[in-house]
């Protein structure tokens, strides 16, 4: 009983210790969808590392190219992912547009990891009028992507 009792023991801990060093969390993303060309770095917020220091987005949509760095790109952490934001376009008064990716959480092996995910592009509507709006005040188009999951050092 002692001796099966140490080799699951030392079993557990060889396997706890390959998946340790095997297992990390991407910190780069490429995407491509229908007319829609993104990559995200996501940053460590240090000065010094092997990771970058910051987090960057850079989009293509068509023909627009549009490139995000710090806190021009904002996240927030949902159950289903992380949820990395940018505004496109600002015009006081009348809308603002924003560009939205999903990225669910990864664990990646020494291989890069493929998956599917959306883009959302999203005009919200805030004009001013005497009149009450009507109608959908914030209309989303949800592009569906084709990403790449890796970890690269910088």
């Amino acid at each position: 009983m002692k001796l099966c009792y140490q080799l699951s023991l030392a079993a557990v801990v060889s396997l706890s210790a390959v998946s340790a060093q095997a297992v990390q969390t991407p910190n780069f993303y490429q995407c491509s969808g229908k007319k829609v060309d993104l990559t995200l770095v996501v940053g460590s917020n240090a000065e010094v590392g092997i990771v970058a220091p910051t987090t960057s987005l850079n989009l293509t949509i068509g023909r627009k190219d549009y490139s995000f760095q710090g806190e021009e790109v904002t996240t927030e952490s949902t159950l289903i992912g992380d949820l990395y934001e940018v505004t496109l376009k600002f015009i006081p008064d009348f809308k603002i547009e924003h560009a939205s990716v999903l990225i669910p959480s990864i664990s990646m092996g020494e291989a890069p990891v493929d998956f599917k995910s959306k883009l959302i592009l999203t005009t919200v509507n805030t004009p001013f009028a005497p009149t009450a709006f009507e109608g959908v005040v914030n209309p989303s188009k949800f592009i569906d992507i084709s990403c790449q999951a890796s970890f690269v050092y910088f």
